[in-house]
């Protein structure tokens, strides 16, 4: 693959920016005044700094956090990872002839298109972390245990024919608190411009408000049984498939396809996001690389890597897209156990009547044999993919 678009570099002394569609502003660059997870002392990068407004907290996980962020000058939010340099393992970095040695994922987004997969819009980088910017897609999922009494003017106007449940998308002041201002600037000249009258405090950071998540999960957890319709659940599915379909083709397995890391809009418009378990190899390799560790979530892993034998990406792949497609026409786990996950074997809950065609995707995708399961090419020609009927 080749380099990424744009990688900025991370020495800077701090300014004052003068732009000619912007008056001079003194940008903060203190992290402690954008996120409780930067480490003290640490400062952003300026470059970043200077285009992007920090926000709300979207998620965070073992090798950083994810915090919205609007463009200061054309308005729109994007979704700004933090990796942190340090906790990346080893078998997730690519030396890059142009730009050195880099996260996988890095190289990954930058160089992927699909309309199913979150796009990568610009990379910059400081000493402790690399700031991956994305597109923010997805609506603010609110849980509706938190709020029983939201109006009707903030339920999801889905678009036909694939008509969402009773769904409470957020529009609280949690989650759209990034509309203002949330980047505070504390510099001698805001304080000067104060009445002398006054005694001034030190400013504090402020609160960071942690926006609802735009993930599946959450989406289904909403349905009236906690699952989606069927025609739903197809219509998701699909373009699950297709983008998965994608990668397959240019060499490239995301190895932690699950529910937490699709986000998902109110008419059920779906993008992969989080690629840090990624990998990529020559698309004709024949045959494709064995790995012997386990990169995901054990809830999705493969009999073949539950039995701790050396596995192959696509066929794993294609596993994690049975158990995605239990829960997303149940909204549980196809098995019961890990050793009903060994031998392959299927309990469906007592829930919503599923499919005969939607079973049967279901037990090809989760064939305990890797050797015998269907390949993405197969799973996208199925019959109940391929027909809006059951």
């Amino acid at each position: 693959m080749s380099s990424p678009r744009h990688k900025a570099q991370h020495t800077f002394p701090a300014y004052k920016v003068n732009s000619p569609r912007t008056p001079a502003i003194d940008y903060n660059l203190d992290s402690s005044f954008h996120s409780h997870h930067f480490p003290p002392d640490h400062r952003l990068n300026p470059h970043f700094v200077r285009i992007y407004q920090l926000g709300d907290e979207l998620g965070s996980g073992g090798y950083g956090f994810v915090v919205t962020a609007k463009h200061r000058i054309e308005g729109h939010e994007v979704a700004v990872k933090f990796i942190i340099k340090e906790k990346v393992p080893d078998y997730a970095w690519v030396n890059d002839e142009r730009y050195g040695r880099l996260p996988t994922e890095v190289i990954i987004l930058s160089n992927i298109e699909h309309d199913n997969i979150v796009k990568c819009l610009d990379i910059f980088e400081d000493a402790k972390y690399y700031y991956l910017v994305q597109e923010l897609h997805g609506t603010p999922w609110h849980n509706p245990d938190h709020d029983k009494k939201l109006t009707a003017a903030e339920n999801v106007q889905p678009t036909e024919p694939f008509p969402v449940p009773p769904l409470s998308p957020s529009v609280s002041a949690d989650s759209i608190s990034s509309l203002s201002p949330s980047t505070p600037s504390h510099t001698s000249s805001v304080i000067a411009s104060h009445s002398s009258k006054h005694k001034l405090k030190a400013p504090r950071p402020p609160k960071f408000p942690r926006r609802p998540s735009h993930d599946l999960f959450e989406c289904i957890e909403q349905s009236d049984n906690k699952c989606l319709s069927e025609d739903q659940a197809r219509h998701v599915f699909a373009q699950i498939v297709d983008a998965v379909d994608y990668l397959d083709s240019i060499g490239v397995a995301h190895r932690d396809i699950k529910d937490e890391n699709i986000v998902i809009d109110g008419n059920l418009k779906v993008k992969l996001i989080d690629f840090g378990s990624a990998t990529f190899t020559d698309p004709a390799a024949e045959p494709r690389p064995f790995y012997n560790l386990f990169y995901g979530t054990t809830a999705y892993a493969a009999s073949e890597i539950l039995q701790k034998k050396v596995y192959q990406a696509a066929p794993a792949e294609v596993w994690t897209l049975g158990v995605l497609l239990s829960y997303l026409l149940t909204g549980t786990s196809p098995f019961p156990t890990a050793k009903d996950a060994v031998a392959g074997r299927i309990m469906i809950a007592n829930g919503p009547r599923v499919s005969r065609q939607a079973l049967n995707l279901m037990h090809v995708c989760l064939d305990p044999n890797p050797t015998t399961r269907v390949t993405i090419q197969e799973v996208k020609s199925h019959p109940w993919l391929t027909s809006r009927r059951t």
